[in-house]
């Protein structure tokens, strides 16, 4: 007894399905394209090399990733601040009222060429000010 009365059917179903894939994937890579980082208003920006994570290089000058940072890579996904090690970005990034780096978000090319003040940023670095 054969269950599957229509083999052709089976056919048709899969190569819709492949069909489908292939789109969804075509309008990922587009809208990815698109994807645009909003910055808080007191966002700065640097160099940042990933050193030995928390400790890292930020323009040069040994800081430290706060703890619970939060790495947003170039498609603003959660990177692990242990796989950038050894790497160098131009990043935005956020401190916490202790001084440390709290959140950091890794620039694309087109953005790291726009204007700080237009990004969000400040034009010149800002020092942490502490209230008491």
């Amino acid at each position: 007894m054969n269950r599957c009365s229509k083999p052709l059917n089976a056919a048709f179903f899969i190569a819709i399905s492949e069909i489908l894939a292939l789109a969804g994937t075509l309008f990922h890579s587009k809208s990815e394209a698109r994807t645009q980082h909003l910055f808080p208003h007191k966002t700065q920006r640097g160099s940042l090399t990933f050193t030995a994570p928390p400790r890292v290089l930020l323009d040069g000058r040994p800081e430290r990733l706060g703890p619970g940072v939060r790495v947003r890579d170039a498609r603003n996904m959660v990177a692990l601040s242990g796989a950038l090690r050894g790497k160098t970005f131009v990043v935005n990034y956020l401190r916490d009222a202790a001084g440390a780096i709290r959140e950091v978000w890794i620039l694309t090319p087109e953005e790291a060429l726009r204007d700080p003040a237009v990004a969000g940023a400040p034009t010149e670095r800002a020092t942490p000010r502490y209230v008491h």
